[in-house]
């Protein structure tokens, strides 16, 4: 009686311990993100990319952590570390494919035009409405085929609110910039409306560029969306387009240190 009342004991505390670990473990998790967005927010890109890869060292294989790794290395410049660790998540849960238009940016940076566009086509299924999705999409078919094919195989994305993405749909198919502009002049100046949508305007205009083949000009009008970028997803992603248009982006393997920090386990390492 006394040993199974021992044992009984025994095992309530090393559940209670893995309990304790498993939450300290997400609490780790967490704080990796909130250095690596805090960093971020101050355009800090090597402390955020310290603690990416701080995560994915401590936890190789949970999903989470993988995914915000990703996200992280994208915003922070890395697009060929970010492509790796998007497909290594897409490994455990391929279901959410069409949830990642974030690797189809990132497969963009690195040359990968037509298994972007593949992703961002795949992603409409989840997200029909958003004309973001169809311009990168329209980019990556322009630079993976033609511009011609760009526009036969424009996606629609109705209803989009957010100004100026009606007339970023249009321009797509049309080429018309002055209504960009104009949807933009419209909003009130020095408000948080004009930021926004003259960031947008200016990023989606440098999109248009770069899908025609001028480079230069794309790289101007990116360059002044960044001025308005806020500190956010899209607006990190402007400034490492700006990068890219600009040629300061690394993105060949040969100049980039491809070994991720840690490789992820394998079930022969497991049973070891």
């Amino acid at each position: 009686m006394k040993l199974s009342l021992l044992t009984g004991f025994a095992v309530l505390i090393f559940a209670f311990a893995d309990a304790d670990q498993s939450t300290c473990q997400a609490q780790s998790v967490s704080s990796l993100r909130a250095t690596s967005l805090s960093a971020l927010m101050k355009g800090d890109r090597e402390t955020a990319i310290a603690s990416a890869d701080r995560m994915i060292k401590a936890y190789p294989d949970d999903t989470r952590a993988t995914l915000l790794a990703a996200d992280i290395y994208l915003r922070s410049a890395k697009p060929l570390w970010a492509t790796r660790m998007f497909d290594r998540y897409l490994e455990d849960k391929p279901e959410v494919k069409a949830e990642l238009w974030q690797r189809g940016i990132a497969l963009y940076f690195i040359g990968e035009h037509a298994k972007a566009a593949e992703q961002f086509a795949e992603h409409r299924r989840v997200n029909p409405n958003d004309v973001e999705n169809a311009a990168w999409h329209f980019l990556c078919v322009a630079k993976a085929e033609s511009f011609a094919q760009a526009r036969e195989k424009l996606l629609p994305a109705p209803d989009d609110p957010r100004v100026p993405m009606k007339q970023v749909l249009a321009l797509l198919k049309t080429g018309n910039t002055d209504d960009v502009n104009r949807a933009v002049n419209a909003t009130k100046v020095d408000t948080s409306d004009r930021q926004i949508a003259q960031f947008y305007g200016d990023f989606y205009l440098g999109l248009y560029a770069d899908a025609k083949g001028n480079r230069k000009e794309a790289y101007r009008l990116m360059s002044r969306a960044v001025e308005d970028a806020p500190r956010n997803y899209m607006g990190d992603v402007a400034r490492v387009y700006a990068d890219y248009l600009g040629d300061k982006l690394v993105v060949d393997p040969k100049k980039e240190k491809l070994e991720l920090p840690v490789p992820k386990k394998s079930d022969d390492d497991s049973e070891a």
